[in-house]
């Protein structure tokens, strides 16, 4: 965000072009105008203490922010990607993860934690040795050191205890 650019039409009022700050203002015009819309207008003290005494600014770091894992056992698929369509393949070595699977179901699948990934009439075969489709990193594997290997290989009984701790979130 920090580096895009907008063209916003004068009306707005929005300053600048940079597409991170255009969208601050565009946050803090909209909440304005529904304080001001109100039947009296909110104070200035009571509209403070709804934006919990915090300033309207955005941070610009140039950082991944990683989510919250509430409820992360139903929201495959994983990776930044969707590259691995379910707990079970993610907590796996890479070498055990499938490298193609159909996209399109809702069933889910409660031992995987991921959507069915069988071939699906009208679904969408995913390809991960295409180009932006990979379905490395993130890795539990007993290989050297390098980029991308987050901690020793985990045992099937492992993988399974994570994946009934993580039901729980």
């Amino acid at each position: 965000m920090a580096n895009r650019k907008v063209d916003l039409p004068p009306e707005l009022g929005i300053s600048g072009d940079i597409y991170a700050d255009a969208l601050g203002q565009l946050v803090e015009k909209a909440a304005n105008r529904w304080y001001d819309s109100q039947t009296p207008p909110v104070p200035d003290d009571r509209r403070q203490q709804m934006n919990g005494y915090r300033k309207n600014a955005l941070q610009k770091k140039l950082v991944y922010k990683a989510r919250p894992l509430n409820g992360v056992w139903a929201s495959p698929p994983y990776l930044h990607n969707g590259s691995v369509p379910n707990i079970e393949a993610l907590l796996s070595p890479v070498a055990e993860r499938p490298t193609t699977f159909w996209l399109g179901h809702r069933e889910y699948d409660p031992k995987r934690l991921g959507y069915q990934t069988d071939e699906l009439s009208g679904g969408s075969l995913f390809d991960t040795t295409q180009p932006g489709n990979l379905n490395t990193g993130h890795e539990f594997d007993d290989g050297p050191t390098r980029p991308g290997r987050i901690g020793r290989k985990l045992s099937p009984d492992e993988r399974n205890a994570l994946i009934e701790y993580l039901k729980t979130l």
